[in-house]
């Protein structure tokens, strides 16, 4: 078996004082092949965004700071690399898109300076053969007439646009992973669909590997072979899309997939699973899920579940249904 591009090992998170910490992220483990797309899903407060930026280091610490685990990129523990090793791996090898693009572009840089700015810190280019390379990739991403937008400033473009400047910039350097942090919530359906053709366009031409974080499962089967589902800040299941959409196993994931609205349902209401993700840390003990779900037992509130394996390619921790399969 080939070695995972990313193999993230029992890594957890925590904020706060050491003396009182709170777990936001609790034992995490999964891998991305070379080239392969993932999903990352679950509800807002899950740990999809805290984990992304852990397998960058940018977590902010204080207060925060990964207290265990591995995160190996091509082999190499990122979390053993000295912290002034970092800026050689983000955008050039791990490129990140951040959900709200208007925050995380610089208003008063235009976008040709912040693209050549990241080429500038990773490539060996002269200044003629960098500004081309930014043309090249805003033309890649669907900007019309790229060269004529190289001084314009971010505020002169539509949301939709802005995101495509982002996507440029994360890919100027041909990462060879791509992590993707709800790079569709803001914008409009037809403008989602346009990034998302965008970004699978992208994977081809370059084979680029793709973390794609998202709370919309129908985003996820669009551009993804696989799928791992968080749920206060674990991970409760896991497995190809494939076998994830016709036969989810954890009762969070089922309630997720009932929830996506369908043009032949005759529901009056949309489905949604009963109250609200639990504040993080305040699960001490059992499955963080125990209390949203119809299908729990004593057993459930006193032993957080293992990861049973239904197939080669799907497991999930759930003990009702995984001792049902045993």
């Amino acid at each position: 078996m080939t070695r995972p591009l990313l193999k993230i090992s029992d890594v957890s998170v925590e904020f706060g004082p050491k003396a009182n910490a709170i777990r936001v992220v609790d034992s995490v483990s999964f891998s991305i092949g070379a080239g392969e797309a993932v999903g990352l899903v679950g509800e807002s407060g899950s740990g999809k965004s805290i984990t992304s930026l852990s397998i960058l280091r940018l977590i902010p610490d204080p207060p925060g700071r990964i207290v265990s685990g591995s995160i190996e990129f091509e082999g190499q523990d990122l979390l053993k690399l000295p912290a002034n090793r970092m800026p050689e791996i983000r955008g050039r090898d791990i490129a990140m898109i951040f959900q709200e693009p208007m925050s995380s572009l610089n208003p008063v840089m235009t976008i040709g300076d912040q693209i050549a700015e990241a080429l500038m810190l990773h490539q060996d280019l002269d200044r003629d053969a960098r500004w081309q390379r930014v043309i090249e990739v805003l033309s890649l991403v669907g900007m019309p007439d790229p060269a004529a937008r190289l001084g314009a400033f971010p505020h002169e473009f539509s949301g939709g646009m802005r995101q495509r400047v982002m996507i440029a910039m994360a890919v100027a350097c041909n990462p060879k992973l791509l992590i993707a942090d709800e790079p569709t919530t803001a914008l409009d359906v037809t403008i989602q669909a346009q990034v998302l053709e965008l970004m699978k366009s992208i994977r081809a031409s370059v084979n680029t590997a793709i973390l794609l974080i998202s709370h919309d499962l129908g985003v996820i089967a669009d551009l993804c072979e696989r799928v791992v589902v968080m749920y206060s800040g674990r991970i409760v299941e896991e497995g190809s899309v494939e076998s994830i959409f016709s036969k989810p196993e954890h009762p969070y994931t089922r309630g997720l997939l009932q929830s996506i609205p369908r043009l032949d349902d005759d529901r009056k209401r949309l489905y949604q699973i009963a109250g609200t993700v639990p504040m993080a840390g305040s699960v001490k003990k059992g499955c963080p899920f125990y209390a949203r779900c119809d299908l729990r037992v004593d057993k459930c509130a006193a032993e957080m579940p293992p990861m049973f394996e239904f197939s080669k390619q799907h497991k999930a921790a759930c003990w009702v249904t995984g001792e049902a399969e045993q």
